[in-house]
């Protein structure tokens, strides 16, 4: 079965690496019978892997790859069709989340990541209001070490 999908995935590749249509190239099936997985080419050196985690027909979490190398992983965790975690990478490695942790389209929550993957910043906006409103430092062993609250 694995090298039945190292197959699939490879031909996939070669078959977006030979096309530039905007359409996706479904690269695996489900157990329902169903597409789960498609990769769209976006340039030459960028493409998209769009995943259906929970059978509904609809990408639940798109992972972008520029050069081989993630650089964006956006997550619909509540199945409604709506991004609402962001990851981006540099070099293969998360420097930043953006959470909307209640679903509603705001960010709650951006959180700073150091090279070795700690959290060395997050900036919270729990209200909502489009600003940050309180920040928050860590230091290299995740431990809060200073908090700082915007003035109403």
């Amino acid at each position: 079965m694995r090298k039945a999908a190292v197959f699939f995935t490879a031909l996939a590749f070669g078959l977006i690496s030979c096309s530039r249509e905007p359409y996706g190239v479904v690269t695996h099936v489900g157990p329902n019978g169903h597409p789960d997985q498609w990769i769209y080419r976006i340039d030459s050196d960028t493409y998209k892997i769009s995943i259906d985690t929970n059978g509904d027909g609809r990408p639940d979490v798109v992972r972008t790859y520029k050069d081989n190398q993630i650089v964006k992983v956006e997550d619909d965790r509540n199945f409604d069709g709506k991004v609402d975690l962001v990851q981006e990478y540099a070099h293969g490695v998360l420097v930043r989340e953006v959470h909307d942790d209640d679903f509603d389209g705001k960010p709650e929550a951006i959180k700073i990541f150091r090279p070795n993957g700690t959290v060395a910043i997050i900036e919270r906006d729990p209200q909502e209001r489009g600003y940050v409103d309180v920040t928050e430092y860590y230091d290299t062993s995740g431990k809060l070490i200073r908090r700082e609250v915007r003035a109403k």
